[in-house]
This record gives C-alpha cells, sequence and structure tokens, in this order.
C-alpha cells in the first residue's frame, strides 16, 4: 500500500501551519458486523468520563487532565479512541515533546468509560520534523469493539489486545519503528479481531491465535480481512482490488480506496466510487456506492448518493448497519474557530448510513474533541 492520507485533511485546512498525521489506506482500518449496527449503538450512547468534558453525543473537549491508564481486563467494549496531542500547538518547524502520559491513544468504552492505552504507540516518536506527517502511529477497533490493535514500541510489534480478558497477543514478525513509519504500516483487523492484516508496502495476514504468518504477494497489500481470515481482501498502488487466496492474487476489475467491511457472509464488499485525482489532488469526491461479489467478481448494485446532508464531502466507509446499508464517516468540519490561536476547534468526525440499493444517505451522530490536531478512530473503519 504506497499511497498515503490525511484522514482530518479538512481539519488541518483550518488550523494554519499545523500538518495532520496521514494514514495508510487500509480499506484497512479498517477496516470492520456484533456486527457494526450494533456496534453503532454503543457509539451512540457513548459518554466521557470526568477527564474530559462532554460537547456531543459521543463526544469530548480535551481538558488538560491524564486519563487513567487501562485496566489490566474487564474493559467494556471500545466505542472509539483519539489522540489530541495533549491539546498542543505543533508545526513540521515546531513539534513539541509528545513522549508524556497525555499524548498516548484514548479509549473511550460504551459504558463511559475513558483510558488512556498505555503499551500502544501514539506518536513515532523518533520522526524529524521534515517527516511529520507520518506522526501519529495507526491503532483500529474490531467491528465489535472487544479487540484493538496497535504498534508495541517496546516490543517492536504489532499486537491485538482483547478488552474482555486483558490478553495481548503478538504478531511474531519484528518491525522496528522506522521500518513501520516508512512502509506504512498499518494494522487491518477481521470483524472478530483473530486475524491481523499489517497493510503497507510489506504485507501480510496473521492468525492471532495460532501465530501462522502468511505473505501478501508484492505490490499488494491487505484492504479487508473476513471472520475466519477469508476472504482476503486487497488493492495495489493504484487502488486496483483483489481477492487474495492459494498464494496468488484474481484482480476484481474494480478501483477504490474506500471499500467496505465484508457482509455477514463473506461474500459482498461495498466501495465507493467517483473519485477523480489529478497529481495526487483530489478534482471530483466520491458521489456513488457499488457492491460486488467478490467470489465471482460480478458489479451487484451500483446507487448515485441522494439526500446527500449538509457539509458531507469526504466520506470513508465502514462495517455494515444492515442487510442494505453500510456506514460512512465525514470529518467534521469547525467553522467557528477561524484559525485563531488563542483557542482550539473541535474536531472529529460524523457518521451516516447509506444505502446500497438506492445512495440514500441518513446521518447517524457525531464523535468531536477539542485540539488543535489529532484523530479519532471508529470500529470497523
Amino acid at each position: 500500500m504506497t499511497r498515503f492520507r490525511d484522514e482530518l485533511h479538512l481539519i488541518a485546512a483550518q488550523a494554519p501551519e499545523v500538518d495532520l498525521a496521514e494514514r495508510a489506506v487500509r480499506g484497512a482500518r479498517r477496516r470492520k458486523a456484533v456486527t457494526f449496527g450494533s456496534g453503532l449503538a454503543s457509539l451512540v450512547a457513548a459518554a466521557l468520563t470526568a477527564t474530559v468534558l462532554v460537547t456531543a453525543p459521543g463526544g469530548a473537549t480535551f481538558s488538560g487532565q491524564i486519563a487513567d491508564a487501562l485496566p489490566a481486563s474487564g474493559v467494556d467494549p471500545a466505542a472509539y479512541a483519539y489522540n489530541d496531542f495533549c491539546g498542543m500547538e505543533w508545526t513540521p518547524k515546531k513539534t513539541p515533546a509528545l513522549d508524556t502520559e497525555c499524548a498516548q491513544w484514548r479509549l473511550v468504552t460504551s459504558t463511559g468509560g475513558s483510558f488512556r492505552i498505555a503499551d500502544a504507540l501514539s506518536v513515532y516518536t523518533g520522526q524529524v520534523p521534515e517527516r511529520a506527517m507520518n506522526t501519529i502511529a495507526p491503532l483500529t477497533i474490531s467491528s465489535d469493539g472487544k479487540r484493538v490493535a496497535y504498534y508495541s514500541d517496546k516490543d517492536q510489534k504489532f499486537a491485538v489486545r482483547d478488552l474482555t480478558d486483558g490478553r495481548i497477543r503478538l504478531a511474531p514478525q519484528t518491525v522496528t519503528q522506522g521500518a513501520a513509519a516508512k512502509n506504512g504500516t498499518v494494522p487491518v483487523l477481521s470483524p472478530d479481531g483473530r486475524f491481523l492484516g499489517l497493510a503497507g508496502r510489506r504485507s501480510s495476514v496473521v492468525d492471532m491465535e495460532t501465530g501462522q504468518v502468511t505473505e501478501i504477494p508484492e505490490g499488494w497489500s491487505v484492504r479487508r480481512l473476513g471472520n475466519g481470515g477469508s476472504p482476503v481482501v486487497v488493492g495495489d498502488g493504484k487502488d486496483r482490488l483483489g481477492l487474495f487466496g492459494d498464494g496468488k492474487v484474481t484482480p476484481l476489475n474494480q478501483t477504490s480506496k474506500e471499500v467496505s467491511e465484508l457482509s455477514a457472509d463473506g461474500r459482498t464488499l461495498a466501495y465507493l466510487d467517483g473519485q477523480e485525482l489529478k497529481d495526487d489532488t483530489v478534482t471530483h469526491d466520491f458521489d456513488a456506492i457499488v457492491t460486488l461479489d467478490v467470489t465471482t467478481g460480478k458489479v451487484l448494485s451500483r446507487a448515485t448518493f441522494t439526500d446527500t446532508p449538509e457539509g458531507f464531502g469526504h466520506p470513508r466507509i465502514g462495517g455494515w448497519h444492515s442487510p442494505t446499508e453500510v456506514v460512512l464517516s465525514d470529518v467534521l468540519r469547525d467553522t467557528s474557530w477561524g484559525g485563531k490561536k488563542d483557542g482550539m476547534p473541535t474536531l472529529g468526525r460524523a457518521t451516516y448510513t447509506i444505502d446500497v440499493n438506492t445512495g440514500r444517505i441518513r446521518k447517524l451522530d457525531e464523535y468531536t474533541y477539542k485540539a488543535r490536531s489529532g484523530d479519532l478512530i471508529l470500529p470497523g473503519f
């Protein structure tokens, strides 16, 4: 996976001199079905603890306090995770010290708990200002919210943590922090959290129960994983999609950098279509959703976006909300801040559903926090 994405590029445009961390395209991150429907109900109900101030349903305002470390076990399913850079201002020429506890990834549970994930690298601390666009280290939440995948700096391996029993499973491959940043490696979880895809310029799939590693052919990278580790949907540097199996990739003759989780039966994939690029600049964004039977390569449906809510414009795609609806998320834009340095904008994402047959989009909820830059991760994305 060679293309990188700035998940909050519109917010960055509002904050002069702030470059937000770009994340490798994952269909990954993916990436994810309790499926996402019931997981989303948890998201809607989530509220933060006293370490933050509630600003919107599921949202939070940075308060300058350090959250408690994630308990060893017995943690409720995750609603989302976020990183707010401790509310500090930073630019490629002025990077503050980010090796503090408040800079760690924060996980918010479906019952309102807020904890920092102490063993998950949140910032590539070895990065220099000239490479600031790769600062945020990746984190992924399984669709059911029960497992979290991240990079463990002390182990120099990617890890999957079970929030219920607290067990941490490490991928067999040793990956230095420098290599993880250089290769754009991000974790991709199957919906049940058992299989871990390491997506990037070098890609593989790991059975986290047995430790078995399956290498993906050069030039292809994991985009989505089905339960049981199959199907394995991959993509290349030009966002062409393929199906991996028996050591080879079968092209699907479709192209998109935004692909959903596989449906519950492991056959149907939805992806966003219509985006056009010129010199890596988006000249026309997504305006349609397509479903594909990955076992046959047959296009099942295509629908142009309808009833598009105000402010919707740069979507990402997650899991299935119902048999005919997929969840989308989009950057929230704070137009009130105006770039003033005496205050912080509201960052975050909004969630929507889209009907794959009609293209109808309806808004679900918003998840926000106060910071000058950062990232917010939802289950299944």
